[in-house]
């Protein structure tokens, strides 16, 4: 969220293209490249910075539609009417989805990962199958999409109503 930049949507195809590479210099991403650098002798800070910004693994760099809901579309729509970019950090976005969540009295401390275990959840107990569930949540192993379908169960339900029922 922090790195998004409404370049990356497609309006025409509703969806949102999370790329494999773009150049940043927010301070986050200064950091990372300090920490290579200390760690890597023959790295420059151009280099280093040359390199960020990059999701997590290759899988990352992916497709995501957005025309799910009218209410996902809008909240896309919105945010690209008000900014090119997100003008925030990583820090401050984990507080406001803290202070959205203590609004809302939810218990336990609540943090943006956390909401995107949410999201593959949702898409579970929904019936999406591993491998759209792995390339929409960018997983690199397809493992990780297999527990959350069989943590919900619905993969062995429906499995059983298609025998039982026709």
């Amino acid at each position: 969220m922090a790195h998004f930049q409404t370049a990356w949507v497609n309006w025409n195809r509703r969806t949102i293209r999370i790329p494999q590479h773009e150049p940043c210099q927010c301070g986050y991403c200064r950091r990372q490249a300090q920490q290579e650098i200390t760690h890597n002798d023959d790295l420059s800070t151009a280099d280093a910075l040359g390199s960020r910004w990059h999701p997590k693994t290759v899988a990352s760099a992916r497709l995501i539609p957005f025309d799910l809901s009218l209410r996902l579309e809008l909240c896309v729509e919105r945010f690209a009417s008000r900014y090119d970019a997100f003008p925030r950090s990583r820090s401050t976005i984990n507080r406001r989805v803290q202070a959205a969540a203590d609004e809302a009295d939810l218990s336990g401390r609540v943090y943006p990962h956390c909401l995107r275990a949410t999201a593959a959840s949702y898409h579970a107990y929904k019936g999406v199958a591993p491998v759209p569930l792995q390339a929409l949540m960018g997983w690199s192993d397809l493992a990780t999409a297999q527990k959350y379908i069989r943590i919900s169960g619905t993969a062995t339900a429906d499995a059983l109503r298609r025998v039982h029922h026709g």
